[in-house]
């Protein structure tokens, strides 16, 4: 177990690097390196990190790694700028989050999967990941402008947007909370009502600690991962996904002042040994033997991924009066997937929202194509679509 860790981290780290220096998403990489060291692969010359023996450990780190992704999310994006996000930038996620949901959904109605199977791939579709697009306008010297400023806006929005998403459409009803009789809806939305007033509950808590003397610095570090923990698994007791819980813990922590105080140690740690192992894991976990089938999932996944978003945020952004071309450029500017894709694709497929095992690979291999082909396309097409005036 401990060779398999070793060369998972290590092959991870050399891959990242090489696709960033490739001006590739380090991610695909870190992917790549699970491939690698899978079944298929290295499981060819006895080197595979899902082999009985390590299967389960190698699993748990890579939820951890989900949990501390999620936290480092909610603290990087922070409540108060969240208050900062503005009408336009509101009402333009608000169209982006819902249509690209619908599309998803309408994906997999098209494809004949069930409705909580459509409404899965409808929260696939609902995430987004920008650093491809910031890169691209700071290329292009355009990151400071109405465009740059309103997509950099809607990300943050739409990771709030797209958790609240998967926690109202994917709650499993297993909450504490389960009393006979009592009808499985209801029980959800009570278990969300009731984790959105600790939410809240923590926050008014929070503001008031601002007045203490912060404790020392590793302490201060302890709490906020086990803050991290601890919502999960609150989260995850309520019948809604661990995520949930780690994500708003990362929101909570935002109000202390001097937030990076916890942020860079978190990011440090959770960078160098759990979040690679994640994706690891993702790359470990793609079945070859799910290709097959693979074409008429992508034919229609990938379209309705990019076409959703494009669609959302232009009209969302004509509607808070941006013109026809620059609302383009900001739909475009939002194609890209990636963490957050991947978090989502992983945890419905733990929570077997996917009732085939080969449906379940094979939507897990269209996500990870999605951000590969996603992150291809958008700096092309950005510069094409770019109001020159702009």
């Amino acid at each position: 177990m401990l060779l398999e860790i070793g060369l998972a981290l290590l092959l991870a780290r050399l891959l990242h690097f090489s696709f960033e220096k490739m001006k590739q998403p380090p991610v695909i990489g870190e992917i790549l390196a699970g491939v690698l060291l899978g079944p298929y692969v290295g499981g060819m010359v006895g080197i595979n990190i899902l082999s009985k023996d390590t299967a389960t450990t190698f699993e748990g780190l890579a939820k951890i790694g989900i949990i501390l992704l999620l936290f480092i999310s909610g603290l990087e994006i922070g409540v108060e700028e969240l208050q900062t996000v503005g009408r336009k930038g509101l009402i333009t996620s608000l169209f982006d989050v819902t249509i690209a949901f619908l599309f998803g959904y309408l994906a997999g109605k098209i494809l004949g999967l069930g409705f909580m199977e459509s409404i899965a791939i409808g929260n696939i579709l609902v995430a987004t990941s920008v650093g491809i697009t910031v890169r691209t306008l700071i290329d292009m010297d355009k990151l400071h402008t109405k465009i740059g400023e309103l997509i950099l806006t809607v990300a943050v929005m739409d990771d709030v947007l797209g958790i609240i998403f998967l926690s109202v459409t994917l709650g499993t009803g297993e909450s504490v909370l389960c009393i006979p009789g009592i009808n499985k809806t209801i029980i959800i939305l009570i278990s969300i009502l009731l984790f959105f007033l600790i939410f809240f509950a923590s926050l008014l808590v929070m503001d008031r600690l601002k007045i203490y003397h912060l404790p020392p610095p590793r302490l201060l570090l302890t709490i906020a991962v086990s803050m991290a923990l601890i919502y999960g698994a609150l989260a995850k007791d309520l019948g809604l996904a661990a995520i949930t819980g780690s994500f708003f813990a990362g929101l909570v922590m935002s109000r202390l002042p001097h937030k990076e105080r916890i942020l860079e140690p978190v990011r440090s740690f959770s960078d160098l040994f759990f979040i690679p192992l994640f994706f690891v894991w993702v790359g470990a976990s793609f079945d070859f033997g799910a290709l097959g089938g693979l074409g008429s999932l992508v034919t229609v996944f990938i379209p309705m991924a990019l076409i959703g978003k494009v669609v959302g945020c232009s009209i969302g952004s004509m509607l808070c009066g941006y013109t026809g071309k620059d609302a383009l450029a900001v739909g475009v500017g939002m194609m890209p997937r990636m963490e957050i894709a991947l978090v989502v694709v992983t945890t419905e497929v733990s929570m077997h929202v996917f009732k085939d095992a080969m449906i379940a690979n094979q939507i897990l291999a269209a996500t990870v194509l999605l951000v590969i082909v996603s992150s291809l396309i958008t700096p092309p097409l950005l510069k094409i679509v770019y109001p020159k005036e702009s």
